[in-house]
């Protein structure tokens, strides 16, 4: 350590009686009438890299400026960038540690929500093997007194909501029609994460024959397989499981219920795939299917057979020794009115006014919806030409041709209503198909109240999953 010392001081001597010679060197050769002798200058050996020889007068001084901003100035401006993010991460883990004043969804550089979308293949066997599509609850962390936000990982949820669609619709959809991304929206704001799994027959229905066994094996594959590492205990102990709630509309519901009856019949056999909670759409439980977990019951006022035996199924089934459960009726049929889809779309600038009233007088001139009340007039399901001639105007094709006809407009701007630029990149060529048109049909059959899932109550669903399916895990 001592000659480390010695060599780093002989090397700062020996620069500064280097520079000493460059920049007085005019100086010293004057300097002769002072009685100064040049043998009693103290001759400095060279021992390291500061002994470099510059030159001396003005060719010295040049290399000095050159050699400094070839150095030192790079230098300064990399310390200077360094201490810059240094600095942000200073401010966002101040913000993190005052508490965040707002968590919404990540949205992309135009406003839309912006789903991050990965879809996976699970197999087991022998011969198990679907696509399941999977969304992490990361959300858009905005800081007390800051005007920016930034993206935060949950690295463990909440809970994992298992999401399964009715028939003839596509498990993606959830992420896409204006019903399902608002119900998507809210679960994810409140730290779950999303798994939908894809039918036998995408477009057909929940068959327990075909998918009853497949998707038990590969819902406990991915539980042990992607949360046993992210939400592992104190020093890699046994992961403590988030709790599971499901989700099911139509067939779907009625899946949902299947899997909840044979959970409660042999929970060994399903562990750790067990419901917490289930919430189950326009759908009435199988007379055979028995559960006691906490159940939210949704149904549609123009629906009065299926909310009739929901009514029966509990009466029977969810006694005081069984689970808590909460029916939600829906609000009755609703209007359309002129600027419906503007807030629907709220999030994205292609449905503007101006389209929004396009649409609602489309509507009207095509006999849907009544001009003078803005109610749909009969089931929008017998009217399927005038709702296709309607969606096929504004559909993705069209738009661009609209674009590509206009200066100030970009036909690499335009995609479906509400889905991300991020999303079409996940969605294959017939969900995207199937994008242009839902956003029309299902706000329709949602109007009419008879028949579709639906975000309504949903935030009611989610308190209700949080504070009992919680509860049962203690």
């Amino acid at each position: 350590n001592n000659s480390l010392i010695n060599l780093i001081h002989l090397g700062y001597r020996s620069l500064v009686a280097q520079l000493g010679d460059l920049l007085y060197s005019g100086e010293m050769s004057n300097s002769s009438s002072n009685g100064h002798d040049d043998h009693n200058k103290e001759v400095i050996r060279c021992y390291c890299l500061p002994c470099l020889k510059f030159g001396h007068g003005e060719r010295g001084k040049s290399n000095v400026k050159t050699i400094f901003g070839l150095i030192f100035v790079p230098f300064f401006l990399l310390t200077f960038f360094l201490l810059d993010d240094f600095g942000r991460v200073v401010v966002r883990n101040m913000q993190l540690r005052q508490g965040p004043s707002g968590l919404m969804s990540n949205r992309d550089e135009t406003g839309v929500i912006d789903f991050h979308l990965n879809r996976r293949t699970l197999k087991e066997f022998p011969g198990h093997s679907r696509e399941v599509l999977l969304l992490s609850p990361s959300l858009a962390v905005q800081g007390r007194g800051a005007s920016h936000s930034f993206e935060a990982m949950i690295k463990c949820p909440r809970g994992i909501l298992f999401m399964f669609h009715g028939c003839g619709r596509y498990a993606a959809s959830f992420f896409y029609s204006p019903q399902g991304r608002k119900m998507v929206e809210l679960a994810t704001e409140m730290g779950l994460g999303i798994v939908a799994f894809t039918k036998s027959e995408e477009l057909g229905c929940w068959n327990w024959a075909n998918d009853g066994d497949t998707v038990k094996k590969l819902a406990k594959k991915f539980i042990l397989s992607r949360l046993s590492k992210a939400c592992a205990g104190a020093n890699g102990s046994d992961a403590v499981y988030p709790p599971m709630y499901a989700f099911g509309a139509s067939s779907g519901g009625s899946f949902v219920g299947m899997l909840s009856s044979q959970m409660k019949q042999d929970p060994e056999d399903y562990a750790p795939f067990l419901f917490s909670a289930a919430n189950i759409q326009i759908m009435a439980p199988n007379e055979h299917d028995h559960w006691d977990i906490p159940t939210v019951f949704t149904t549609m006022s123009g629906d009065t057979q299926t909310s009739k035996r929901v009514q029966d199924w509990v009466n029977k089934e969810m006694q005081v020794d069984k689970g808590p459960y909460k029916i939600i009726a829906t609000s009755g049929r609703k209007p359309i009115h002129v600027d419906h889809f503007r807030k629907v779309f709220r999030d994205d600038l292609q449905m503007s006014d101006r389209i929004s009233g396009s649409i609602h007088q489309d509507l009207s001139t095509q006999g849907v919806i009544n001009s003078s009340t803005d109610e749909v007039i009969a089931n929008p399901r017998f009217a399927k030409h005038a709702v296709m001639s309607i969606w096929q105007k504004y559909d993705l094709l069209s738009r661009k041709e609209v674009a590509n006809d206009s200066k100030h407009l970009d036909a690499s701007d335009v995609h479906p209503f509400g889905v991300s630029k991020r999303l079409m990149r996940s969605l294959k060529k017939e969900e995207l198909d199937d994008a242009d048109s839902i956003w029309l049909i299902e706000e329709l059959n949602v109007a009419w109240d008879e028949h579709e899932i639906t975000a309504e109550g949903f935030e009611d669903v989610l308190d209700f999953f949080l504070e009992t399916g919680s509860a049962r895990l203690e």
